[in-house]
């Protein structure tokens, strides 16, 4: 890469005796980083603002305006500064384009630019205004379910209660992004959020809002398989959880299922569940809450709380860490079945378990 030597016989230094040297050369295609998708931008984007890369050291004071013309010589485009754009500078840039080079030397005076036809204008920094489009809903779910009655007449429960509202979370993040002259307001009705303040930290509300976004919108497609297993071994008084620890894998699952009894499937639902949202589902024999969360690396953390009917009620409540596409089981309560076929009975061992297989649905 080429550096840009300036005289007074310092090798890739800067002085302040002549600042207009050799206009620095394109060396690499650097592509800048995209803006967020949410944020309205006005900029234009120049081949010579953005696709072309240099190197500057200044190592002793250079008047702003100074660097700022050395900026743009050997270009076709021009600048023009305010007036009060004053000051010196000292800096080292390397490998940065045309607009990273601006950005980085005028912040600190308080500065700004825009460009347009060719021209660059530099001037004092002031607040801006944007417009990002955020759709969420905002608001408390709760669930509530009966499942029979014991001998007393009490009735077994299961509450859910989880309180989503993301226009309150944006509401407490975006003050810690803005400047102490930044102001936001939130529409939860047209699912708007408006910034004002200067531009990077206009560029960093676009960043988190985005962020937000995506993993809000991320979702989970559970299949939920409520099992009975009545059990080969007459003697046996629950299943044998060995084989059933090692794997996770639902094909492995259900062989060692099948090899310790008969297997019916009770139910089978599938719940699509956002991120961090709970659902909720119901069946005869079953009543489940879940509520997955997706790292980013791709594990699945599920809040479960299970209720099981039958001969005895089981109610639940647990967390459990499940990797995408594998499958963990839970136990139910057991009980015996007595079958008679003409004068002989036979009494059976039935448990019931309920297997879960969460899947993360690809972003479109």
């Amino acid at each position: 890469m080429d550096r840009v030597a300036l005289p007074l016989a310092l090798v890739f230094v800067a002085a302040v005796s002549h600042p207009l040297a050799q206009a620095p050369r394109a060396q690499t295609l650097a592509v800048p980083p995209p803006l967020p998708l949410t944020q309205i931008d006005e900029r234009a984007r120049f081949a010579e603002l953005d696709n072309r890369t240099f190197s500057l050291t200044f190592a002793q004071p250079v008047a702003l305006h100074d660097v700022l013309l050395l900026l743009v010589r050997g270009t076709s485009l021009s600048i023009v500064p305010d007036p009060s754009a004053n000051g010196m500078f000292i800096g080292d840039l390397k490998n940065v384009t045309l607009r990273q080079a601006l950005g980085l030397i005028l912040q600190p005076f308080g500065f700004d630019f825009s460009a347009e036809g060719g021209v660059i204008r530099v001037f004092k920094r002031e607040l801006d205004t944007r417009l990002y489009d955020v759709s969420f809903l905002a608001l408390d779910r709760v669930g509530a379910t009966s499942v029979g009655t014991d001998s007393n007449g009490s009735t077994a429960r299961v509450l859910t209660s989880a309180k989503s509202d993301v226009f309150a979370d944006i509401t407490r993040g975006i003050p810690t992004i803005l400047s102490d002259k930044g102001t936001f307001n939130v529409d939860r009705k047209a699912g708007l959020v408006q910034v004002t303040d200067t531009r990077e930290h206009l560029d960093r509300v676009g960043t988190y809002l985005d962020a937000v976004q995506v993993r809000v919108q991320r979702q989970v497609q559970i299949d939920v398989r409520v099992l009975e297993i009545e059990l080969n071994d007459e003697k046996a008084t629950t299943l044998d959880w060995t084989a059933l620890r090692q794997t996770r894998d639902f094909e492995r699952v259900m062989a060692a299922l099948n090899a310790q009894g008969i297997v019916h499937v009770v139910a089978n639902p599938r719940l699509s569940v956002l991120n961090n949202e709970p659902g909720l589902v119901k069946t005869d024999a079953m009543t489940l809450s879940v509520t997955p969360q997706i790292s980013p690396d791709s594990v699945i953390t599920l809040g479960l709380t299970p209720l099981l009917s039958g001969p005895q009620t089981l109610e639940a409540d647990m967390v459990a860490r499940v990797a995408d596409g594998d499958t963990i089981v839970i136990a139910g309560p057991g009980h015996d079945r007595e079958t008679k076929e003409r004068k002989n009975v036979t009494k059976r061992h039935v448990e019931i378990a309920v297997l879960l297989t969460p899947r993360i649905v690809p972003l479109p």
